[in-house]
């Protein structure tokens, strides 16, 4: 096996042009004034003509490293010295803001990356790098990018941008301190990787991997589209080399990514640990299964180098810069195990010789491989040795790997990964790779800063795997609107827009209303002005540089804030020696059913609903049966004996209830607690105001003079006790209604073991 070999430099293929937008790396996505100003010019004096490589050399060079696992180069360095007090040319506009500006010229270039030994910007300043016929711009780099500060500015990279000419251009607001901005080096890009005018890479200008590759956007990926967005091709403009690595999962939940100790020569966890020049590429990768139209990819920078070991060549790296703000990315972080069983088969996913995504397939079971292995150099030279079973063996059925996808995960059956790439032959399947075993990385340093298990698993809770993780856009706001909801997208990339869509129009009546919140697009709120009861989706289109990343649905319902419609069946029964007839209808506020029937109300809705019986305001007695059955949302119930008269409320809350609603029952009027009875009950009104309420019965219970009964009324619509008058000995009471609130109330006596019942109407 071969591993990185040490040449003059290495650089990088991943450049993207897009049509004069401000793309790439974490900025403000915006395009300099220049581009609209005819007042800015650049002088012959400012443009510096850089000196012109060997690629002749270079590519020679190249021809005896083919098949070797070192990172693919495609440039050569150039070192300088340029600052914003050695060279170019500074220009005052107007007096709030002061320009400076300096152009490149290497002759031949394909495109140039930029190494700074310092950078620090003060707050409201801009810097933009762009090529001379402006197709091409990153920027603006604020002071969100400073990884140092103005006493102490460390280094920084900025990256690709096509030609032989390119501008640097920087804006100061008079008054505030001077930035620092310090070129270090040139890339200088040599190699036919990318297209010199629009947004659009095609595949004629890369040819960089080998043919049996297979992009991941084939059918071979469509099971791993969510683990895709986790992995990123990495550049680091101080070396100018290219790996691959991805997103890893940590009970922390921090930025940790994972690649392979071999891409950082000269840094260590426990030495020289910032670097602060690695550039990510994310979502690198064709849109389908062809190699065209491949779109400029975001890309963030810096990172700090926290575990790394030889012994499985692992290395776990902490983003400086969150990836929740890289523009137009959703984060995906890989799920991982340390368990010790082969995978039972395994997917690689990674990015060789720099080129667009890639995924290779193993069908077979993943081998440990329990010997030594020995890394060479070109010549055969045995430069490190690794451990035996420290790596897992795999032979690709499908797809292969090369320079450039060193780091890039292993992930299993269940989609966890389960090691890192560490090299292996070169050539198409069945090619043979080895991978650093995770479940080997995981403790066997001494130290935190030389295994994994302090960083993933911080809390040292015994993890022995932890499921993927990922930030997915959502709508975020209720399911049931009242009279208002206002909704708004959780996780959205940064620097995206949203399109909302609602079928209504602003001012509709009855329906809802919709409206975007403007100036804030990503939120918009509807609102129920009407009540009126309206089912529909709510549509939010994430769309970032004119392309939709992601549709996302929420189902909305308007609440009318009126009775629940529901239906009810009573069954027909026998109870206490009497016959009642099954009865069905309509749930009013208040319904009226025979007790001892089992009564079944189905609430017609789309939505769940809590039930539970109201025994607020010193009630005390239940039902003799009641259920829920919320999966048909159907109440069941039967009412006691002697119930008669008596209010049974049932609440109905719960999501999709604006207003917690009272169900009330009450027996049928009537004495039909027993087939005879001595008494029944009259009611009458000789005036407007006044009820009579008299007992009818036989001349011998009138007679005699023991008699001792109760009264109570309930008011039907609330199933309020409105009067309660207990030991009466007379045949008939005077009831004054005068105040009470119009409606329909219904009279309960209690004579012995006996209840008669009434219904009355007060007022109109």
């Amino acid at each position: 096996m071969k591993t990185k070999a040490l040449l003059k430099s290495f650089t990088f293929s991943l450049i993207a042009i897009f049509s004069v937008s401000a793309h790439a790396q974490i900025s403000t996505n915006e395009l300099p004034p220049s581009f609209s100003s005819s007042l800015f010019s650049t002088r012959s004096s400012d443009v510096i003509n850089l000196s012109v490589p060997d690629v002749a050399e270079a590519l020679h060079e190249d021809s005896l490293f083919v098949g070797i696992d070192i990172p693919y180069r495609v440039g050569l360095p150039l070192s300088v010295s340029y600052n914003l007090q050695n060279s170019g040319h500074w220009q005052v506009m107007g007096d709030s803001i002061r320009v400076w500006r300096l152009q490149l010229h290497a002759s031949g270039a394909k495109a140039m990356t930029i190494s700074y030994d310092k950078f620090w910007m003060p707050e409201g300043a801009k810097f933009f790098i762009y090529n001379v016929d402006k197709t091409f711009c990153i920027g603006a780099f604020t002071s969100f990018n400073n990884k140092g500060t103005q006493e102490n500015p460390v280094d920084f990279a900025t990256g690709f941008v096509a030609g032989e000419d390119i501008v640097l251009e920087y804006y100061e607001p008079i008054g505030v301190e001077t930035g620092v901005i310090s070129v270090q080096k040139i890339g200088y890009i040599y190699k036919n990787v990318l297209a010199a005018q629009g947004n659009i890479i095609t595949r004629s200008m890369f040819n960089t991997s080998l043919p049996c590759n297979v992009n991941v956007n084939c059918p071979l990926g469509i099971d791993w589209q969510k683990e895709k967005r986790a992995v990123a091709c990495i550049y680091n403009a101080s070396t100018l080399g290219v790996c691959s690595g991805a997103l890893i999962n940590s009970t922390s939940q921090k930025d940790y990514f994972l690649s392979a100790d071999h891409c950082f020569l000269g840094y260590d966890s426990q030495g020289k640990n910032q670097l602060n020049q690695l550039i990510f590429y994310w979502n690198y990768e064709s849109p389908d299964c062809s190699d065209t139209n491949i779109s400029n990819s975001p890309s963030s920078t810096g990172a700090k180098l926290i575990a790394n070991s030889a012994y499985t060549d692992f290395a776990l790296l902490e983003l400086v810069e969150s990836v929740k703000n890289i523009n137009g990315y959703i984060p995906y972080y890989l799920g991982w195990t340390r368990n010790t069983a082969p995978a039972a088969n395994a997917v690689g996913i990674h990015h060789p010789r720099g080129d667009i995504k890639k995924i290779s397939v193993e069908n077979n079971a993943v081998k440990n491989y329990s010997k030594k292995l020995n890394w060479t150099d070109e010549n055969g030279n045995i430069i490190s040795t690794t451990m035996e079973n420290t790596h897992w063996e795999t032979i690709f059925d499908i797809g292969t790997t090369e320079r450039g996808s060193s780091g890039s995960p292993l992930m299993n059956q269940n989609h966890l990964v389960v090691g890192q790439l560490h090299g292996g032959e070169p050539g198409c399947a069945p090619a043979t790779r080895y991978y650093g075993r995770f479940d080997k990385s995981w403790d066997y340093g001494s130290t935190a800063t030389r295994r994994l298990k302090d960083w993933l698993d911080s809390s040292n809770a015994g993890m022995m795997q932890l499921e993927a993780r990922e930030l997915i856009p959502e709508i975020v706001g209720t399911k049931f609107i009242c009279d208002s909801s206002t909704y708004y997208i959780k996780n959205l990339p940064a620097n995206a827009m949203v399109i909302w869509e609602y079928p209504t129009e602003p001012n509709s009546a009855p329906r809802p209303q919709f409206y975007t919140n403007y100036p804030v697009p990503n939120q918009c709120t509807i609102k129920n002005k009407y009540y009126y009861p309206y089912n529909a989706n709510l549509i939010a289109k994430i769309v970032y540089n004119g392309n939709t990343l992601w549709t996302l649905s929420k189902e909305v319902i308007s609440d009318t804030k009126s009775y629940p419609y529901a239906t009810y069946i009573q069954e027909a029964c026998t109870f206490y020696g009497v016959n009642h007839p099954s009865i069905s209808g309509r749930v009013e506020n208040s319904t009226f059913v025979h007790q001892g029937c089992m009564v079944r109300v189905i609430f017609n809705s789309d939505y769940d609903k809590d039930i539970y019986y109201d025994s607020s305001g010193g009630i005390t007695h239940k039902p003799l049966f009641w259920n829920y059955h919320r999966p048909t949302k159907t109440l069941e119930f039967q009412l006691p004996y002697r119930s008669g008269g008596l209010p049974f409320a049932f609440i109905l809350d719960g999501e999709g209830v604006c207003k917690k609603k009272r169900i009330i029952f009450f027996s049928y009027t009537g004495n039909g607690n027993a087939p005879v009875s001595a008494y029944s009950l009259k009611v009458l009104s000789p005036s407007e105001n006044i009820k009579e309420i008299q007992l009818v019965t036989n001349d011998e219970i009138r007679e005699r003079s023991n008699l001792d009964w109760s009264l109570e009324v309930y008011n039907v619509a609330y199933g309020t006790k409105v009067l309660e008058v207990k030991r009466l000995t007379s045949l008939s009471y005077i009831m004054d209604t005068s105040g009470w609130t119009s409606g329909m109330y219904v009279t309960r006596v209690i004579i012995g073991d006996k209840v008669l019942t009434e219904k009355i109407a007060v007022g109109k």
